[in-house]
């Protein structure tokens, strides 16, 4: 910032009272005013004038605090050592020059690096005395934190008691965070009883954890991670990361499985996977931490007031952003379903510049209460569409506009037909639901056509190559080689992934068709229980209900589709046109307790989380349900199981234990 000494002050004086107002909403209310991005920049503005203006420096500013401080709700627990964070970095550059200082404070070089994720949630500490959970506690401003150890302990994957031969005293650090599963469920159970939505699972899991009562924690499936250990008896004999992270597993203590030990170069690899997977994950993450892995040498590093020295927190370019609403348009989806899609003044997200972004539907737009010329915040997640997720300004007077429904289908004029909360086109020559129909049939979701993007299938549309989806199998060299930027190449390229289609399995045949309800883990449930196509189209409703996990709605759905006479004529095109239909082959493991049978796994279990129990079940021949049916076999309930075990007692369907489940799958317990 450059200006006089006056004007340099006002600014530095600004951005402390902000920073400590948005430390406050964030770390004490769970109410964040600001996305991360930019937060991170104010403290990087901040930070910048303290450096070339010492004097300005406050006694209250911010970066010299550590989070946010400790709630007179709760007993004040002290930190011993204090809770440090971590200072952040955000390009290779700033990676390059940690190392630098690392290095020269350490008077070494050649030394590895210890990885983890940065887990976005709350940190916390848990004290065990003679093996036994004693106190839990939050952060607070680092040096004191809050006494929440009845809602520690409530948290499946904190045990009561460490195993094998534990320490006298032993004091870990971690992340509390919610999973996406668990985070959604939350929501829509508190909309459903009129109480407001958290913003996002790190508040969802802040407010989860300050709980006066923890019986409701408990409610709530709470995860854990620690990464670090505070203070542990002498006859813990720790020397450096690597280490950590295989001794607290053996205690019973849940560390990352994604931490790494390796060089400079490795760390570059390691953040740019995770930038580009971490949509893959079911929690969210914003970052990865660095930290020198021998213990040694961080007792030389040592730490500033509120940092070490020695660890670093990588951050991921942000994911949420600000902008302005400047206008609405209407868009028809390959079910003609029209969907409000909001038109930005353009913003960079991680990278990206974004102009456009899904409101979802109309239910949603009147549930944002969001209207054109309103400031709105946008999220983008991997390769999900950016969509608006909150109104942060409302706009007033004549520049907001209402964001009206629309009677008739914006490309072809019919009339609209409510389904629920859905506006839907239902005139079947819709010229976009066709086209669109055709993009979803070559993309990833169905077919999988290789060179085949939705660019060139409008080009090939519009030029009148493709009608309906039997006539990706007619296209030919020269059709190819017509169109405008089109090599030979790339056409041989493009023949050459159709030709790789004209096999497919059941399963994928059928989710590329486009079916209403029938995506691709229930195109792979129908063929499995059909194996041909053939069989397919004898079945009648009652028939597909039959099968596992087919209810009323994909049954008739399935049984409709296959039944019209225009859809039955367009797959014998396909047919006639080369494309064989392969009998679905199901590889089957061993005969076993869990083969064919229905699992629902509810509540917090002690030695799977939920994902490795459904996956041992699948693993083993048997399918793992979301929800508890007259077609479940057991149930499996852990800690905190709620309704589904209230379901499962009214329809006699029988309930294992987690010692039961795993007698059942013939799995050797840890304990």
């Amino acid at each position: 910032m450059t200006g006089n000494k006056k004007e340099i002050t006002a600014r530095y004086n600004d951005l402390c009272d902000l920073i400590i107002k948005y430390n406050r909403h964030y770390y004490d209310l769970n109410d964040p005013l600001v996305d991360d991005s930019e937060y991170d920049a104010l403290m990087r503005e901040l930070l910048d004038l303290e450096a070339r203006h010492p004097f300005l420096k406050r006694v209250d500013s911010p970066s010299a605090r550590v989070g946010g401080y400790a709630s007179p709700t709760f007993s004040e627990v002290p930190h011993d050592p204090p809770m440090l964070s971590l200072g952040n970095i955000f390009t290779p550059e700033e990676l390059s020059d940690f190392d630098a200082r690392c290095r020269k404070g350490a008077g070494a070089g050649g030394f590895a690096y210890s990885m983890e994720l940065k887990y976005d949630g709350l940190a916390v500490e848990v004290v065990y005395e003679q093996g036994r959970l004693r106190q839990g506690s939050t952060r607070g401003n680092g040096d004191v934190g809050e006494d929440v150890t009845r809602n520690i302990a409530a948290i499946g994957k904190v045990p009561p008691a460490v195993r094998g031969a534990a320490p006298g005293y032993l004091s870990v650090r971690g992340e509390v965070f919610m999973r996406h599963g668990e985070f959604e469920r939350l929501n829509r159970e508190r909309e459903e009883i009129g109480e407001p939505a958290f913003a996002n699972p790190r508040n969802a899991a802040a407010g989860s954890l300050r709980q006066l009562d923890p019986a409701i924690t408990a409610k709530r499936s709470l995860d854990v991670v620690f990464y670090a250990v505070g203070r542990a008896s002498a006859e813990l004999s720790l020397h450096d990361q690597k280490t950590l992270f295989e001794i607290l597993p053996a205690l019973g203590l849940p560390v990352s499985g994604e931490a790494r030990v390796g060089t400079l170069d490795e760390i570059r690899e390691y953040y740019d996977h995770w930038l580009e997977n971490r949509h893959t994950l079911d929690f969210d993450i914003d970052g990865i931490v660095i930290k020198v892995n021998d213990f040694g040498l961080r007792d030389i590093l040592g730490s500033t007031s509120k940092a070490p020295r020695w660890a670093v927190a990588w951050k991921f370019p942000a994911r949420e952003a600000v902008t302005v609403m400047e206008s609405v348009d209407f868009q028809v989806g390959r079910t003609g379903i029209v969907t409000p899609v909001a038109n930005l003044h353009p913003i960079n997200i991680g990278g990206v510049i974004v102009k456009r972004a899904t409101l979802h539907n109309f239910k949603e737009v009147e549930r944002l209460d969001v209207r054109v010329g309103d400031t709105i915040k946008v999220i983008r997640s991997g390769d999900v569409i950016p969509k608006v997720i909150e109104v942060v300004k409302k706009e007033g007077g004549e520049r907001a506009v209402e964001i009206v429904p629309p009677d008739t289908c914006p490309s072809c004029g019919s009339p609209l037909r409510r389904e629920e909360i859905y506006l839907r086109c239902v005139n079947a020559g819709c010229e976009t639901k066709r086209l669109e129909g055709l993009k979803f049939f070559a993309s990833k979701d169905g077919m999988d056509i290789e060179f085949f993007g939705p660019e060139l299938v409008a080009r090939l549309y519009a030029a009148g190559r493709l009608d309906t989806i039997a006539d990706f199998y007619k296209i030919t060299r020269e059709s190819l080689l017509d169109l405008d930027r089109m090599g030979e190449k790339l056409a041989d390229k493009v023949l050459e992934s159709i030709n790789a289609r004209r096999r497919v399995p059941l399963s994928r045949f059928l989710q590329s068709l486009g079916i209403r309800n029938v995506g691709g883990h229930i195109a792979a449930v129908i063929a499995e229980g059909a194996g041909s196509l053939g069989t397919l189209f004898g079945m009648s409703v009652d028939d597909l209900m039959k099968i596992r996990e087919v209810g009323p709605g994909v049954a008739e759905s399935v049984h409709g589709f296959l039944r019209d006479e225009a859809n039955r004529r367009l797959i014998d095109d396909m047919i006639a046109s080369g494309l064989v239909v392969e009998e679905e082959t199901v590889e089957r493991p061993a005969d076993s307790a869990v083969s064919g049978k229905t699992f629902v796994v509810t509540g917090t279990l002690s030695r799977f989380s939920r994902q490795e129990a459904e996956a041992l079940i699948k693993n083993l021949g048997g399918r793992a349900a979301g929800s508890v049916s007259g077609k479940t076999d057991y149930v499996v309930a852990g800690d905190s199981p709620g309704s589904k075990l209230d379901k499962a007692s009214k329809l006699g369907i029988k309930v294992l234990t987690e010692d039961e489940f795993i007698a059942l799958t013939g799995e050797k317990s840890d304990e």
